[in-house]
């Protein structure tokens, strides 16, 4: 569950939200870990009525009409590629502290096609996600949270962390909200698996709690130092490398940038892996194009839906930039949220509902008002990106129209 929520947004995180709102960068941290509980606890309940895979889009398929229940699969596929994309674009940025020429132009856009194809070849060939591999990657993940807040929390000054900052406006205050939230994502993978604990009632609530402590100390750790080094956190894509070279000099900033590179590399081969997964289960519903399903005869591996991903994904990357990606990805999976939300106040109205092994008190009321409240965080802070989300559902409902049409007898 932790190696779900911890992801590599840490590392952009600090010159964003520092950017945003300065001295408030704690407590935009904190109102992102207070309003994701309650989420994190619906799709909890969610998780532990269900054993097989599947996640949100099972979950909407069994209480929403099925172009609701598409919805939720297509926005967050969506978001998967722009998480890809986000991860690209920082990525290359972290490359560009070795080789400067590297972060614009033609290098750029040969790093992210060169990154793509890698990416994608590695999916076809049928690797596989293993639990040793996930163990590596929050192996890695943590030894690197651990390694930076040991090493630099000795240089932190006192006086950078009290120095008076004016309170950003709501909608800055919000948009910076945003930037934590991408960093969360991902503990929806986490709450499937909620219905295979042993004491649901007991031990759901007490692992999701504890592993949101334990990411958000681990972000106000990586936070901490950043923003008690460097003169301006936000003067930089690559914070904790330009901690490393304050504080250690050249050696410094490599060995910080290789540690995030393997963090983010490895994220990145987490989400490519997954992401051809929501398309495939799309297709064999009958709700996309079933070329979308088709296996390759020799790998085994779905090749359409896996290079379809893989273009959207680094096609996106070459036409944004960091914060731009992050937060339409960011935005997109807030929707897919507030539709299981909404799938788990049906469920509560339901006498048929599958039965859950964890039970969240008043589950009905709390899934309508966290589906408000993330639908508030919507409008207020990415009030830019509503048109262009609707542009996105739109399509995805058109090709769900265009394929239900082309079935029929």
């Amino acid at each position: 569950m932790l190696n779900a929520m911890m992801g590599a947004g840490m590392l952009a995180a600090p010159a964003k939200v520092f950017d945003l709102a300065g001295g408030w960068s704690f407590a935009v941290l904190a109102v992102s870990a207070v309003i994701l509980l309650p989420l994190i606890l619906c799709f909890a309940d969610l998780g532990s009525r269900f054993t097989g895979t599947g996640g949100p889009y099972l979950y909407a398929r069994a209480a929403l009409p099925g172009w609701m229940a598409f919805s939720v699969g297509w926005l967050l596929w969506i978001s998967q590629a722009l998480s890809v994309a986000t991860l690209a674009n920082l990525l290359v940025s972290y490359l560009a502290g070795f080789v400067p020429s590297l972060g614009a132009g033609l290098p750029r856009a040969a790093v992210i096609v060169a990154l793509g194809l890698g990416f994608t070849w590695i999916v076809l060939r049928g690797i596989r996600q293993s639990a040793r591999a996930s163990n590596v990657l929050i192996v890695l993940k943590v030894g690197f949270v651990l390694g930076f807040f040991a090493a630099g929390a000795a240089f932190v000054q006192p006086h950078r962390l009290a120095e008076p900052a004016p309170i950003p406006d709501a909608v800055t205050f919000v948009q910076a909200v945003l930037i934590y939230l991408f960093a969360y994502s991902g503990f929806e993978r986490a709450a499937v698996v909620a219905g295979e604990a042993r004491e649901p009632r007991r031990d759901v609530p007490a692992s999701l709690l504890s592993s949101v402590a334990l990411v958000t100390l681990a972000y106000a750790a990586v936070l901490l130092v950043c923003i008690g080094v460097l003169d301006n956190p936000a003067s930089t894509d690559r914070p904790l490398a330009e901690v490393g070279r304050q504080l250690f000099g050249p050696v410094g900033q490599i060995a910080v940038s290789a540690g995030a590179i393997a963090v983010i590399l490895g994220t990145i081969l987490v989400i490519t892996l997954s992401m051809p997964r929501m398309l495939l289960a799309l297709a064999e519903r009958g709700q996309l194009p079933e070329g979308l399903g088709r296996v390759h005869p020799l790998w085994r591996t779905p090749h359409l839906a896996i290079a379809v991903s893989s273009v959207l994904a680094f096609g996106s990357a070459l036409m944004s930039d960091l914060l731009s990606s992050l937060t339409f990805a960011t935005a997109t999976r807030i929707l897919g949220y507030v539709l299981c939300c909404v799938a788990l106040w049906r469920f509560s109205r339901r006498t048929d509902a599958p039965p859950a092994q964890f039970n969240l008190p008043g589950r009905g009321p709390v899934a309508l008002l966290t589906a408000a409240l993330f639908l508030g965080v919507l409008a207020v802070g990415a009030a830019k990106e509503l048109p262009a989300l609707a542009a996105v559902l739109i399509v995805g409902l058109a090709l769900l129209a265009f394929t239900s049409r082309r079935k029929a007898p």
